[in-house]
């Protein structure tokens, strides 16, 4: 009977895929998938769905308030907004809970962890169009050949210099000639005494780019420390010559907090800062006259970083396709588009990039240059401990306690003892 069965199954399949051939195949296929479409987006009318994000200042959060209006309208998905105040530690301990959302954001800084942990579901190249993103942001949630989240947005480091004390023509073409050449001696004899020529900052979230140049690496077998390669030691000796002879200084050295305040407080004539800096810059200090370009190069190279924000879904939500629908429009082009142009961040597609028109500002053009070539933010798990040990040592090369190479060697040494304790 078993057997008999087993045929008459085979013929009845074999009839069917046979019946199916005939007529014009294409247009049954393109037909039933439009229908398919239509009816599960009708399925999803009256879903809810959970986005957690941290908060943001008062034009991303009506940003982000009119995406999702604008979503719910066509989708009929209804969208509950959850706010972190400590994201990470709010967020692992919903996902210890299974209470976590069904769509979050994820820090680039902080997927290769969250991957690790295998919270996240991984999402379809093809369905969130990833060929019209930025490759470096695009890439920022790869892993082991799969996407696990989709960026929204970015920022990159630029050249800010200010007007007042620099032509932009006279700016060196390269770091190493900025840094150890006599421009910035020169620049400094001509300022102000409370004036200095250039801010810098003592980590690897500034620093990664140029540290890792000519295929050296911070890091080693995946989680441990490799600061103190002779290659990363060459690649940072030019930043930190300049540092120790005095031409540049942190922006604590001159009772800053950060290098927005230094600049726009014009005790710096030059810094190296994200495009974050630029709404800092017009609404607390509007008459500073300042420019923007792309960092020098660096070893004959171009280079910054970037850092970015994806939207990802939780491997254990109830509602995958209105989760994905809800991606597939925040970081489609119209969706960007709301989300970029009120929030007055840089769009992750390309397209969006083109359509909103926000090159044509030339002070966020260099940012957006740099989208094509920059370093991620992003190195591994043990980041933290690695640059923790970075900021710890660096300050005694400055001083003059340490030479670099021993200096990196011990933050090397330290970092990899707290590695492998844990």
């Amino acid at each position: 009977m078993k057997k008999f069965l087993s045929i008459l199954l085979t013929v009845l399949l074999s009839f069917g895929l046979l019946a199916g051939c005939k007529g014009d195949s294409k247009d049954n296929s393109v037909t039933e998938d439009s229908t398919t479409k239509e009816n599960s987006k009708e399925d999803m009318k009256g879903k809810k769905i959970v986005v957690g994000r941290w908060g943001g200042n008062d034009a991303e959060t009506a940003a982000f308030n009119q995406v999702v209006k604008d979503f719910t309208e066509k989708t009929g998905i209804e969208v509950e907004e959850r706010i972190y105040t400590d994201y990470n530690t709010e967020f692992q301990a919903e996902l210890i809970g299974k209470t976590a959302p069904d769509v979050v954001y994820i820090d680039a800084y902080m997927a290769p962890f969250y991957i690790s942990q295998g919270v996240l579901m991984p999402l379809d190249e093809q369905e969130f169009e990833l060929d019209k993103f930025y490759e470096p942001l695009k890439n920022a949630f790869l892993s082991d050949g799969k996407y696990y989240a989709i960026s929204k947005d970015y920022s990159t480091l630029a050249l800010y210099y200010n007007k007042k004390w620099v032509n932009e023509d006279d700016i060196p073409d390269t770091l190493e000639e900025l840094w150890n050449g006599d421009f910035l001696t020169n620049l400094n004899d001509k300022l102000p005494e409370d004036v200095i020529a250039m801010t810098y900052n003592q980590d690897l979230a500034r620093n990664l780019f140029y540290a890792e140049t000519d295929g050296a690496s911070v890091i080693k077998d995946d989680i441990y420390s490799n600061l103190g390669d002779s290659k990363v030691v060459e690649n940072l000796e030019p930043l930190y010559t300049s540092a120790k002879e005095g031409k540049i200084k942190t922006p604590a050295d001159i009772g800053q907090g950060w290098n927005g305040d230094a600049f726009g407080n014009e005790k710096t004539a030059i810094m190296i800062e994200g495009n974050w800096v630029l709404g800092h810059l017009q609404q607390n200090f509007p008459d500073v006259d300042f420019g923007v370009i792309e960092i020098p190069t660096f070893k004959g190279n171009r280079g910054t970083m970037t850092f970015t924000v994806g939207y990802a879904i939780n491997v254990s939500t109830k509602q995958v396709d209105a989760a994905k629908e809800f991606i597939h429009y925040a970081t489609g082009v119209e969706g960007m588009a709301t989300w970029s142009a009120g929030a007055g961040v840089l769009p992750s597609r390309t397209d969006v990039t083109e359509s909103t028109k926000v090159a044509e500002d030339l002070l966020k053009m260099p940012h957006i240059k740099g989208a094509v070539y920059a370093t991620v933010w992003q190195k591994g798990t043990t980041m933290d401990t690695i640059n923790n040990e970075y900021k710890n040592y660096i300050p005694s090369v400055v001083s003059g306690e340490r030479t670099l190479e021993d200096a990196l060697k011990k933050s090397e040494e330290e970092a990899n003892r707290t590695i492998e304790a844990n």
